[in-house]
């Protein structure tokens, strides 16, 4: 594919000095949000939605030229390889656990043998607590499979599901000791439920973690789906299922036509609450919850999609923002959900599941509990600056990643070309968000990164940033270090339970895009392990220096403003609020009382509408603090 009408973006074609020297910078620097120019966020290409069994072997003759140094950074080691690279078509599996005492389980599929990678099957590795494992030379189970999900069992044991098999049903490896002896290997069996079940994900819990919680989806139609969302339960270890393949009640086909699989996700178990998270671009992004080990199910909607019960053979759609297809959940200590997901644009205007998708559309978003959620219109999930009045998406509120100007020059400079992967659309993607203890939020995601180059295109990156005393701090490129500058680094998951550091996994390969989806020959690649410290990240250096009531007021979007009015401030402690709206003659015209607010980041509109052009001052009260700010409404 190539773009068209770039007469003003940048081709940058550097020597590799000049990279080295702005790899070195790069850690040190925090960028401002740059705009692509407006012709390429408009851009949009024909694309299939993808098939994840059809991964047929590649055989493009791409570039020779791929290099993997041989030097590790410090905070990094590789605990495991693979030739076969698709690791989740759409939102990650559960596939990392850091266990109280810092042993650390990790699992992903594995497959070195073409063609056809009979050898397909279960990666895995154990951290002891003092050292990884040796590099695994096999899968674990006996018998070709893919798509693992890791999680504890028992007091001192560790269960992986998959799917394969010649049934194309879900296999169940156990062992009654961590990190030692034989796996115990299984089918998943039910008396109830569809004829084929694929692409699991689970959790336990319980203070043994006796309960095993799954989801999957019927490979074939089920319950009038084409593929339904199921879920099932064993509260004794997996020795037998008190409930198995359940349609929970909103999932099904009163709602959507389809779940497609992964496009769904777990958060750890905290403090006997669990939660799933489900979402793609075609339908809504929703949350699943429970507070009594899974007998009853509360949903809530965070987007709300435009087109519902969307199918592929009847709608048809105008130009929508959307979810890409990937997003990850964590509970706080409240068991509160916090989600992360990548941002997109789609547009489907013929039957059939051929669509067109911007793939130069950026972002990552945030949402929780506390905030509200996002209307069905057409430009909610637009991401800021590109001239969407309808746009909900505030920068450090609910727009929290994209694309770094990492050489500081006031564009994104980027080569010729931007890969996807599956149906994980645009540059800022594959988001994994964790919450540690103390309530700290942190959210890794793989961005398109200018200045680290291959070929046509620019490598991605995993970039992070943590959330801590109502603060998004700076972003943090955690494969700058010059071993990876070769390195398409992608699938960061981040483990639930940490310390000083944070803990997480991803891929890394020498070529952007993947052999499973025949963008370049199967190649190498390395599952990196990596804890950072949580300094990194500017968390637990210390709490802000002013004791303001309100701190970061009066962050107002859009301005100038022709009708609603978004106003995002933060309060250190808890206060009366109230806003005035002053006219250019000093007189107040409006009052609103918004009444008691808690402590933290919070979200209103008012719609001016009603009131004459002109320059106005908006005044935020909170307790005895004011803060103001001018705002223009123009129309």
């Amino acid at each position: 594919m190539k773009y068209q009408n770039l007469e003003t973006f940048n081709i940058m074609k550097k020597p590799l000095l000049i990279i080295v020297l702005l790899t070195i910078m790069a850690a040190a620097m925090t960028q401002e949000r740059v705009l692509l120019p407006k012709e390429l966020f408009n851009y949009a290409v024909k694309t299939s939605w993808n098939d994840p069994q059809n991964t047929s072997s590649a055989d493009q003759n791409f570039s020779p030229f791929v290099k993997n140094s041989s030097a590790l950074a410090p905070s990094e080691q590789v605990i495991g390889k693979t030739l076969y690279d698709l690791q989740s078509s759409n939102s990650l599996q559960n596939r990392i656990y850091r266990y109280d005492d810092g042993c650390i389980g990790a699992v992903w599929t594995r497959g070195m043998d073409q063609p056809g990678f009979p050898d397909r099957g279960t990666g895995y590795n154990y951290y002891d607590g003092s050292e990884w494992g040796p590099m695994p030379e096999s899968r674990i189970e006996s018998i070709r499979t893919g798509w693992p999900t890791y999680a504890p069992l028992g007091l001192d044991g560790e269960i992986v599901m998959c799917h394969g098999g010649p049934s194309w049903t879900l296999l169940k490896l156990t062992r009654e000791t961590r990190g030692i002896g034989d796996w115990t290997e299984g089918y998943f069996s039910y008396s109830f439920g569809p004829d084929i079940i694929a692409k699991p994900r689970i959790i336990t819990a319980g203070p043994n973690h006796n309960s095993i919680h799954l989801i999957a989806i019927s490979f074939n139609e089920y319950l009038g789906q084409q593929n339904a969302l199921v879920y099932s339960r064993s509260q004794d270890g997996g020795l037998s299922w008190n409930i198995e393949n359940s349609v929970l009640e909103e999932t099904g086909i009163d709602d959507y036509t389809t779940i497609f699989g992964d496009t769904y996700v777990w958060a750890d178990e905290r403090n006997g609450t669990i939660a799933f998270l489900c979402g793609s671009a075609l339908y809504d992004l929703f949350i699943m919850k429970s507070t009594d080990d899974g007998d009853t199910w509360e949903k809530k909607i965070i987007w709300e999609h435009p087109y519902p019960l969307f199918d592929w053979n009847t709608t048809i759609t105008d130009t929508f923002f959307c979810v890409d297809n990937s997003a990850s959940i964590a509970l706080d200590s409240d068991g509160k959900a916090h989600v992360a997901y990548g941002i997109s644009r789609a547009l489907h205007d013929t039957p059939g599941n051929v669509y067109w998708s911007f793939k130069f559309v950026d972002g990552i978003g945030y949402w929780n509990e506390d905030m509200e959620t996002f209307s069905s219109d057409l430009d909610a999930l637009a991401p800021p600056g590109y001239g969407f009045v309808n746009s909900e998406m505030i920068i450090d509120y609910n727009y929290i990643g994209w694309m770094q100007d990492v050489n500081g020059n006031g564009t994104i400079d980027l080569n010729d070309d931007l890969l996807y992967y599956m149906d994980q659309l645009g540059p800022s993607t594959m988001p994994a968000i964790s919450i540690d203890e103390q309530d700290r939020i942190f959210v890794l995601f793989a961005s398109t990164t200018e200045t680290y180059e291959y070929d046509l295109y620019n490598y991605k990156h995993i970039w992070g940033r943590a959330y801590e005393n109502g603060v998004w701090n700076p972003f943090v490129d955690l494969t700058a270090d010059i071993s990876h500058i070769f390195d398409e680094c992608i699938y960061p998951q981040i483990v639930s339970c940490s310390d000083q550091n944070i803990h997480y996994i991803y891929n890394a390969d020498g070529i952007p895009g993947l052999g499973c989806n025949d963008f370049h020959n199967y190649i190498e690649n390395r599952i990196f392990y990596a804890a950072t410290p949580k300094s990194d990240f500017g968390v637990g250096v210390g709490l802000p220096e002013d004791n303001h009531t309100v701190r970061q007021a009066l962050e107002v979007y859009p301005n100038p403003v022709d009708g609603i009015l978004i106003l995002n401030y933060y309060l250190n402690t808890e206060s009366l609020v109230k806003v005035q709206l002053v006219d250019g003659r000093g007189s107040i015209i409006e009052i609103r009382e918004l009444g008691s607010k808690h402590a933290g980041r919070h979200l209103e509109k008012f719609n001016l509408s009603h009131l004459p052009e002109g320059v106005y001052l908006l005044k935020l009260q909170a307790g005895n603090v004011v803060e103001t700010d001018k705002i223009i409404i123009q129309k």
